[in-house]
Protein backbone atom coordinates (compact mmCIF):
# COMPACT_ATOMS: atom_id res chain seq x y z
CA UNK A 1 0.00 0.00 0.00
CA UNK A 2 1.61 3.52 -1.19
CA UNK A 3 1.02 5.31 2.43
CA UNK A 4 2.78 8.09 3.66
CA UNK A 5 5.05 7.26 6.48
CA UNK A 6 5.37 10.34 8.49
CA UNK A 7 7.95 9.13 11.20
CA UNK A 8 10.14 7.76 8.62
CA UNK A 9 13.97 7.21 9.77
CA UNK A 10 15.02 7.51 6.44
CA UNK A 11 13.43 11.02 6.22
CA UNK A 12 15.28 11.91 9.63
CA UNK A 13 18.75 10.61 7.51
CA UNK A 14 17.85 13.10 5.00
CA UNK A 15 17.01 15.59 7.06
CA UNK A 16 20.19 15.68 8.97
CA UNK A 17 22.33 15.65 5.41
CA UNK A 18 20.46 18.35 3.82
CA UNK A 19 22.42 20.48 6.99
CA UNK A 20 25.55 19.82 5.55
CA UNK A 21 27.31 22.00 3.38
CA UNK A 22 26.87 20.48 -0.63
CA UNK A 23 30.52 20.67 -2.56
CA UNK A 24 30.91 23.45 -4.75
CA UNK A 25 31.27 21.17 -7.87
CA UNK A 26 27.72 21.18 -8.00
CA UNK A 27 27.44 24.97 -8.96
CA UNK A 28 29.49 23.94 -11.71
CA UNK A 29 26.73 24.89 -14.33
CA UNK A 30 23.42 26.14 -14.13
CA UNK A 31 20.95 23.57 -14.51
CA UNK A 32 17.34 23.87 -13.80
CA UNK A 33 15.07 20.77 -12.04
CA UNK A 34 18.47 18.89 -10.65
CA UNK A 35 18.23 17.09 -7.34
CA UNK A 36 19.32 18.64 -4.08
CA UNK A 37 23.12 16.66 -3.31
CA UNK A 38 21.46 16.09 0.09
CA UNK A 39 19.73 12.69 -1.57
CA UNK A 40 21.73 10.94 -3.33
CA UNK A 41 24.28 11.32 -0.88
CA UNK A 42 22.29 10.44 2.33
CA UNK A 43 21.18 7.33 0.29
CA UNK A 44 24.73 6.40 -1.10
CA UNK A 45 26.32 6.46 2.48
CA UNK A 46 22.84 4.40 3.96
CA UNK A 47 22.47 1.87 1.70
CA UNK A 48 26.22 0.89 -0.04
CA UNK A 49 30.19 0.74 0.70
CA UNK A 50 33.07 1.68 -0.94
CA UNK A 51 33.40 0.24 -3.83
CA UNK A 52 29.58 -0.14 -4.48
CA UNK A 53 28.19 0.51 -7.84
CA UNK A 54 25.03 3.12 -8.28
CA UNK A 55 23.10 4.09 -11.28
CA UNK A 56 21.12 7.05 -12.37
CA UNK A 57 18.91 6.14 -15.56
CA UNK A 58 18.16 10.15 -15.42
CA UNK A 59 21.66 11.45 -15.01
CA UNK A 60 20.72 15.51 -15.36
CA UNK A 61 24.03 17.46 -14.99
CA UNK A 62 25.72 14.41 -12.63
CA UNK A 63 24.14 15.21 -9.13
CA UNK A 64 23.78 11.26 -8.05
CA UNK A 65 27.36 10.86 -10.38
CA UNK A 66 29.35 13.77 -8.56
CA UNK A 67 28.08 12.39 -5.14
CA UNK A 68 28.80 8.45 -5.88
CA UNK A 69 32.64 9.57 -6.75
CA UNK A 70 33.55 11.67 -3.97
CA UNK A 71 32.12 8.95 -1.45
CA UNK A 72 33.91 6.38 -3.48
CA UNK A 73 31.15 4.30 -5.06
CA UNK A 74 31.50 3.61 -9.53
CA UNK A 75 28.62 5.24 -11.06
CA UNK A 76 26.95 4.54 -14.54
CA UNK A 77 24.04 6.92 -15.70
CA UNK A 78 22.12 7.81 -19.16
CA UNK A 79 21.12 10.55 -20.00
CA UNK A 80 19.19 11.17 -23.46
CA UNK A 81 20.58 15.66 -23.55
CA UNK A 82 24.01 15.00 -24.64
CA UNK A 83 25.16 18.76 -23.60
CA UNK A 84 23.46 17.20 -20.22
CA UNK A 85 25.71 14.20 -20.69
CA UNK A 86 29.20 16.22 -21.14
CA UNK A 87 28.31 18.71 -17.78
CA UNK A 88 27.68 15.83 -15.92
CA UNK A 89 31.50 13.42 -17.10
CA UNK A 90 33.41 16.76 -16.38
CA UNK A 91 31.88 17.29 -13.40
CA UNK A 92 32.83 13.60 -13.02
CA UNK A 93 36.41 13.62 -14.36
CA UNK A 94 39.49 13.55 -11.74
CA UNK A 95 41.20 16.86 -13.31
CA UNK A 96 45.03 17.62 -12.30
CA UNK A 97 44.21 21.23 -10.69
CA UNK A 98 48.21 22.37 -11.08
CA UNK A 99 47.59 21.34 -15.00
CA UNK A 100 44.53 23.10 -15.26
CA UNK A 101 45.89 26.51 -13.78
CA UNK A 102 48.82 25.86 -16.18
CA UNK A 103 46.96 25.78 -19.36
CA UNK A 104 44.44 28.12 -17.68
CA UNK A 105 47.25 31.09 -17.99
CA UNK A 106 48.00 29.60 -21.69
CA UNK A 107 45.15 29.40 -23.01
CA UNK A 108 43.79 32.81 -21.31
CA UNK A 109 47.18 34.33 -23.08
CA UNK A 110 46.59 32.79 -25.97
CA UNK A 111 43.01 34.40 -26.40
CA UNK A 112 44.52 38.08 -25.10
CA UNK A 113 47.08 37.69 -27.95
CA UNK A 114 44.19 36.87 -30.71
CA UNK A 115 44.05 39.96 -32.85
CA UNK A 116 41.86 38.30 -36.10
CA UNK A 117 38.75 39.57 -36.55
CA UNK A 118 35.90 37.06 -35.92
CA UNK A 119 33.16 39.72 -37.66
CA UNK A 120 33.17 37.31 -40.59
CA UNK A 121 33.91 34.00 -39.34
CA UNK A 122 31.07 31.74 -39.87
CA UNK A 123 28.98 31.22 -35.98
CA UNK A 124 27.24 28.37 -34.94
CA UNK A 125 23.59 28.32 -36.12
CA UNK A 126 20.63 29.60 -33.23
CA UNK A 127 17.62 30.85 -34.39
CA UNK A 128 17.62 34.72 -34.35
CA UNK A 129 20.91 34.71 -33.16
CA UNK A 130 21.45 38.56 -33.01
CA UNK A 131 18.31 38.76 -30.91
CA UNK A 132 19.87 36.81 -28.12
CA UNK A 133 23.54 38.06 -28.29
CA UNK A 134 25.01 40.96 -29.18
CA UNK A 135 27.42 41.25 -32.16
CA UNK A 136 30.16 41.96 -30.04
CA UNK A 137 29.29 38.98 -27.56
CA UNK A 138 29.30 36.47 -30.60
CA UNK A 139 32.55 37.29 -32.03
CA UNK A 140 33.48 36.98 -27.96
CA UNK A 141 32.77 33.38 -27.27
CA UNK A 142 33.72 32.22 -30.80
CA UNK A 143 37.57 33.85 -30.24
CA UNK A 144 37.33 32.17 -27.06
CA UNK A 145 36.04 28.80 -28.67
CA UNK A 146 38.37 29.11 -31.39
CA UNK A 147 41.73 29.23 -29.04
CA UNK A 148 40.22 26.25 -26.72
CA UNK A 149 40.03 23.54 -29.74
CA UNK A 150 43.30 25.40 -31.45
CA UNK A 151 45.28 24.82 -28.25
CA UNK A 152 44.50 21.54 -27.77
CA UNK A 153 44.81 20.75 -31.26
CA UNK A 154 48.51 21.73 -30.78
CA UNK A 155 49.34 21.05 -26.71
CA UNK A 156 52.32 18.43 -25.73
CA UNK A 157 51.40 19.12 -22.03
CA UNK A 158 48.44 16.71 -22.09
CA UNK A 159 48.78 13.08 -22.61
CA UNK A 160 46.64 12.14 -25.52
CA UNK A 161 44.32 9.60 -24.22
CA UNK A 162 43.48 12.54 -21.43
CA UNK A 163 43.11 15.48 -24.37
CA UNK A 164 39.64 15.09 -24.97
CA UNK A 165 38.58 15.20 -20.92
CA UNK A 166 41.10 18.57 -20.83
CA UNK A 167 39.12 20.38 -23.77
CA UNK A 168 35.93 19.20 -22.84
CA UNK A 169 36.49 21.04 -19.23
CA UNK A 170 37.19 24.39 -21.37
CA UNK A 171 34.33 23.64 -23.48
CA UNK A 172 31.67 23.39 -20.39
CA UNK A 173 33.13 26.33 -18.54
CA UNK A 174 32.43 28.27 -21.58
CA UNK A 175 28.83 26.99 -21.41
CA UNK A 176 28.23 27.72 -18.25
CA UNK A 177 28.64 31.65 -19.05
CA UNK A 178 26.68 31.81 -22.26
CA UNK A 179 23.20 32.59 -20.69
CA UNK A 180 25.06 35.09 -18.33
CA UNK A 181 26.48 36.79 -21.76
CA UNK A 182 23.26 36.08 -23.67
CA UNK A 183 20.94 39.12 -23.74
CA UNK A 184 18.70 36.25 -21.96
CA UNK A 185 17.24 37.19 -18.28
CA UNK A 186 19.35 35.08 -15.68
CA UNK A 187 16.51 35.02 -13.66
CA UNK A 188 13.84 33.30 -15.90
CA UNK A 189 14.12 29.78 -16.26
CA UNK A 190 13.50 30.09 -19.78
CA UNK A 191 16.00 32.13 -21.99
CA UNK A 192 13.86 35.30 -22.93
CA UNK A 193 14.58 38.92 -23.22
CA UNK A 194 12.62 40.58 -20.33
CA UNK A 195 10.96 43.91 -19.98
CA UNK A 196 13.40 44.31 -17.25
CA UNK A 197 16.50 43.46 -19.14
CA UNK A 198 15.19 46.08 -21.89
CA UNK A 199 15.06 48.48 -19.05
CA UNK A 200 18.39 47.58 -17.88
CA UNK A 201 19.72 48.11 -21.39
CA UNK A 202 17.91 51.38 -22.04
CA UNK A 203 19.28 52.50 -18.51
CA UNK A 204 22.96 51.80 -19.73
CA UNK A 205 23.35 49.41 -16.40
CA UNK A 206 24.28 45.76 -18.20
CA UNK A 207 27.93 45.55 -18.59
CA UNK A 208 28.77 42.31 -20.32
CA UNK A 209 32.16 41.17 -20.21
CA UNK A 210 32.60 37.68 -22.06
CA UNK A 211 36.33 37.07 -21.32
CA UNK A 212 36.58 38.92 -17.38
CA UNK A 213 33.02 36.14 -17.13
CA UNK A 214 35.33 33.09 -18.41
CA UNK A 215 38.42 34.20 -16.34
CA UNK A 216 36.23 33.75 -13.17
CA UNK A 217 34.79 31.00 -14.37
CA UNK A 218 38.02 29.23 -14.86
CA UNK A 219 39.02 30.03 -11.90
CA UNK A 220 36.62 29.13 -9.61
CA UNK A 221 35.89 25.70 -11.64
CA UNK A 222 39.59 25.08 -11.33
CA UNK A 223 39.55 24.26 -7.82
CA UNK A 224 36.28 22.16 -7.53
CA UNK A 225 38.14 19.32 -8.46
CA UNK A 226 40.20 19.30 -4.93
CA UNK A 227 36.93 16.87 -3.87
CA UNK A 228 38.63 13.90 -5.96
CA UNK A 229 41.97 14.51 -4.68
CA UNK A 230 43.13 10.07 -4.00
CA UNK A 231 39.41 9.34 -5.41
CA UNK A 232 39.51 7.17 -8.31
CA UNK A 233 36.28 5.25 -8.54
CA UNK A 234 35.05 4.34 -12.20
CA UNK A 235 31.95 7.18 -13.81
CA UNK A 236 30.41 6.00 -17.18
CA UNK A 237 27.73 8.13 -18.16
CA UNK A 238 26.02 6.97 -21.46
CA UNK A 239 24.21 9.02 -23.62
CA UNK A 240 20.92 7.44 -24.75
CA UNK A 241 17.17 6.97 -23.90
CA UNK A 242 16.75 5.33 -20.20
CA UNK A 243 13.75 3.62 -22.08
CA UNK A 244 15.07 1.83 -24.95
CA UNK A 245 18.31 1.54 -24.38
CA UNK A 246 20.23 -2.10 -23.66
CA UNK A 247 22.19 -2.20 -20.54
CA UNK A 248 22.29 -6.14 -20.29
CA UNK A 249 26.23 -6.15 -19.71
CA UNK A 250 25.86 -4.24 -15.94
CA UNK A 251 23.21 -6.69 -15.24
CA UNK A 252 22.32 -7.16 -11.44
CA UNK A 253 25.63 -4.97 -10.68
CA UNK A 254 24.19 -2.37 -9.29
CA UNK A 255 24.10 -1.84 -5.70
CA UNK A 256 22.02 1.01 -5.45
CA UNK A 257 19.61 3.58 -7.62
CA UNK A 258 18.54 7.31 -7.02
CA UNK A 259 17.21 9.21 -9.56
CA UNK A 260 14.42 11.87 -10.30
CA UNK A 261 12.53 10.61 -12.71
CA UNK A 262 10.85 13.21 -15.31
CA UNK A 263 7.42 14.79 -14.57
CA UNK A 264 4.16 14.46 -17.03
CA UNK A 265 3.68 16.75 -19.46
CA UNK A 266 6.54 19.23 -17.46
CA UNK A 267 8.63 22.08 -18.24
CA UNK A 268 10.46 21.50 -21.00
CA UNK A 269 13.98 20.48 -19.67
CA UNK A 270 15.60 21.14 -23.22
CA UNK A 271 14.35 24.50 -23.42
CA UNK A 272 16.55 25.83 -20.64
CA UNK A 273 19.63 24.94 -22.23
CA UNK A 274 19.48 25.42 -25.53
CA UNK A 275 21.90 28.60 -25.78
CA UNK A 276 24.13 26.42 -24.81
CA UNK A 277 23.34 23.46 -27.08
CA UNK A 278 23.20 25.45 -30.15
CA UNK A 279 25.93 27.38 -29.39
CA UNK A 280 28.46 24.16 -28.73
CA UNK A 281 26.39 22.28 -31.39
CA UNK A 282 25.17 19.37 -29.13
CA UNK A 283 22.32 20.40 -31.89
CA UNK A 284 22.85 22.26 -35.49
CA UNK A 285 19.41 22.86 -36.77
CA UNK A 286 15.49 23.51 -35.27
CA UNK A 287 14.59 19.77 -36.72
CA UNK A 288 17.45 18.62 -34.49
CA UNK A 289 16.26 20.40 -31.07
CA UNK A 290 12.61 18.94 -31.61
CA UNK A 291 13.96 15.65 -32.61
CA UNK A 292 15.39 15.52 -29.62
CA UNK A 293 12.75 16.89 -27.87
CA UNK A 294 10.13 14.69 -28.57
CA UNK A 295 12.46 12.04 -27.16
CA UNK A 296 11.81 13.48 -23.83
CA UNK A 297 9.98 11.05 -21.71
CA UNK A 298 6.69 13.29 -20.32
CA UNK A 299 7.09 15.87 -23.34
CA UNK A 300 3.84 17.17 -24.23
CA UNK A 301 4.58 17.70 -28.02
CA UNK A 302 2.32 15.57 -29.96
CA UNK A 303 0.95 15.99 -33.47
CA UNK A 304 -3.39 15.60 -33.70
CA UNK A 305 -3.02 12.36 -35.66
CA UNK A 306 -0.88 10.87 -32.81
CA UNK A 307 -3.30 11.08 -30.47
CA UNK A 308 -6.28 10.16 -32.68
CA UNK A 309 -6.33 6.59 -30.92
CA UNK A 310 -5.59 6.24 -27.27
CA UNK A 311 -4.75 2.93 -26.08
CA UNK A 312 -3.95 1.38 -22.52
CA UNK A 313 -1.10 -0.39 -20.43
CA UNK A 314 -1.13 -3.25 -18.59
CA UNK A 315 -2.32 -1.90 -15.55
CA UNK A 316 -6.23 -1.24 -14.44
CA UNK A 317 -5.20 2.14 -12.08
CA UNK A 318 -3.61 3.67 -14.73
CA UNK A 319 -6.21 2.68 -17.10
CA UNK A 320 -8.82 4.11 -15.47
CA UNK A 321 -7.04 7.41 -15.30
CA UNK A 322 -6.47 7.59 -19.20
CA UNK A 323 -10.01 6.67 -19.50
CA UNK A 324 -11.31 9.23 -17.51
CA UNK A 325 -8.74 12.15 -19.02
CA UNK A 326 -9.84 10.96 -22.49
CA UNK A 327 -13.36 12.14 -21.83
CA UNK A 328 -11.86 15.46 -21.22
CA UNK A 329 -8.60 15.94 -23.48
CA UNK A 330 -7.49 13.35 -25.72
CA UNK A 331 -4.09 14.76 -26.11
CA UNK A 332 -3.47 14.64 -21.90
CA UNK A 333 -5.32 10.95 -22.44
CA UNK A 334 -2.16 10.18 -24.74
CA UNK A 335 0.69 12.07 -22.93
CA UNK A 336 -0.41 9.88 -19.66
CA UNK A 337 -0.53 6.40 -21.19
CA UNK A 338 2.83 7.69 -23.52
CA UNK A 339 4.66 8.67 -20.24
CA UNK A 340 3.67 5.54 -18.29
CA UNK A 341 4.76 3.31 -21.02
CA UNK A 342 8.05 4.95 -21.27
CA UNK A 343 8.71 4.51 -17.66
CA UNK A 344 7.43 0.93 -17.50
CA UNK A 345 10.16 0.33 -19.70
CA UNK A 346 13.07 2.18 -17.72
CA UNK A 347 11.77 0.23 -14.25
CA UNK A 348 12.26 -2.80 -15.92
CA UNK A 349 15.74 -1.92 -17.20
CA UNK A 350 15.85 0.09 -13.66
CA UNK A 351 15.44 -4.22 -12.51
CA UNK A 352 17.46 -5.61 -14.43
CA UNK A 353 20.52 -3.98 -13.17
CA UNK A 354 20.04 -3.97 -9.43
CA UNK A 355 20.99 -7.11 -7.09
CA UNK A 356 18.72 -8.89 -5.13
CA UNK A 357 17.65 -7.02 -1.76
CA UNK A 358 18.88 -3.33 -2.89
CA UNK A 359 17.56 -0.12 -3.01
CA UNK A 360 15.92 1.81 -5.22
CA UNK A 361 15.44 5.83 -4.34
CA UNK A 362 13.42 8.42 -6.25
CA UNK A 363 12.04 11.35 -5.93
CA UNK A 364 9.02 12.30 -7.30
CA UNK A 365 5.82 14.41 -7.90
CA UNK A 366 2.40 14.16 -8.22
CA UNK A 367 0.71 15.96 -11.31
CA UNK A 368 -2.36 17.49 -12.29
CA UNK A 369 -3.56 17.79 -16.13
CA UNK A 370 -6.56 19.31 -16.99
CA UNK A 371 -7.05 20.28 -13.01
CA UNK A 372 -6.87 16.05 -12.73
CA UNK A 373 -4.82 14.87 -9.87
CA UNK A 374 -2.11 12.15 -10.82
CA UNK A 375 -0.81 10.21 -8.56
CA UNK A 376 2.47 9.44 -10.40
CA UNK A 377 4.62 8.06 -7.44
CA UNK A 378 1.74 5.58 -6.30
CA UNK A 379 1.41 4.59 -9.74
CA UNK A 380 5.10 4.55 -11.11
CA UNK A 381 4.58 2.17 -7.59
CA UNK A 382 2.46 -0.26 -9.21
CA UNK A 383 4.33 -0.64 -11.97
CA UNK A 384 7.66 -1.48 -10.18
CA UNK A 385 5.69 -3.70 -7.60
CA UNK A 386 4.92 -6.13 -11.16
CA UNK A 387 8.24 -5.87 -11.83
CA UNK A 388 10.50 -7.05 -9.32
CA UNK A 389 10.19 -4.15 -6.80
CA UNK A 390 8.34 -3.90 -3.31
CA UNK A 391 7.88 -0.67 -1.33
CA UNK A 392 10.09 -0.20 1.43
CA UNK A 393 9.21 3.82 2.37
CA UNK A 394 7.51 6.73 1.06
CA UNK A 395 7.90 10.14 3.06
CA UNK A 396 7.23 13.71 1.61
CA UNK A 397 9.92 16.01 1.38
CA UNK A 398 9.87 19.48 2.07
CA UNK A 399 10.51 21.87 -0.72
CA UNK A 400 12.21 24.96 -0.20
CA UNK A 401 9.86 27.03 -2.36
CA UNK A 402 12.48 30.11 -2.59
CA UNK A 403 15.25 27.68 -4.63
CA UNK A 404 16.19 28.10 -7.77
CA UNK A 405 15.30 24.67 -9.22
CA UNK A 406 12.44 23.96 -11.40
CA UNK A 407 10.17 23.00 -8.52
CA UNK A 408 9.08 26.76 -7.92
CA UNK A 409 8.73 27.47 -11.82
CA UNK A 410 6.97 23.90 -12.64
CA UNK A 411 3.93 24.46 -10.10
CA UNK A 412 2.56 27.31 -12.56
CA UNK A 413 4.02 26.22 -16.42
CA UNK A 414 2.46 22.32 -15.62
CA UNK A 415 0.12 21.98 -13.10
CA UNK A 416 2.42 20.04 -10.57
CA UNK A 417 1.62 19.69 -6.86
CA UNK A 418 4.08 21.22 -4.26
CA UNK A 419 5.22 18.38 -2.55
CA UNK A 420 7.89 15.93 -3.59
CA UNK A 421 8.23 12.51 -2.31
CA UNK A 422 10.57 10.38 -1.63
CA UNK A 423 9.96 6.79 -2.87
CA UNK A 424 12.20 3.80 -1.93
CA UNK A 425 11.78 0.60 -3.39
CA UNK A 426 13.31 -3.12 -2.52
CA UNK A 427 14.61 -5.59 -5.02
CA UNK A 428 13.11 -8.74 -4.22
CA UNK A 429 14.57 -12.10 -4.00
CA UNK A 430 13.16 -13.93 -6.48
CA UNK A 431 14.84 -17.37 -5.54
Amino acid sequence: MFKINTDSKYSRILNDEKEKERAKMHSFHRYYGKLIPAIPSAFIQEFTQKGDWVFDPFTGSGTTAVESKKLQRNFLGVEINPLSAEIARVKTTSLDIELLETVNNEIIRKIEEDRRDYSDHEKPYITNREHWFKEFVQEDLLKIQKNINEYFAMTDKIDCGEIDQYRNFYLIVLSAIIKNASNADTRHVFPGVSKRMRALEAEGKINIDVLGSYKRALKSRTQMFDIYENKNSAVEIIEGDSSLIDLKEYSNKMDLIVTNPPYISSVRYIETLKLEMYWLEEIKSPEEYKKLGDKMIGNDRLHKHEYETIGHTGYKEINDIIDMMQAIDKKSAKIIEKYFKDMEKVIINMSGLLKENKKAVLKISDSKMKRQKIETGKLLTIIAEANGFKLKDVFLDKINNNSRTLTTYRNTYSDIITHDYIVIWEKMNVR
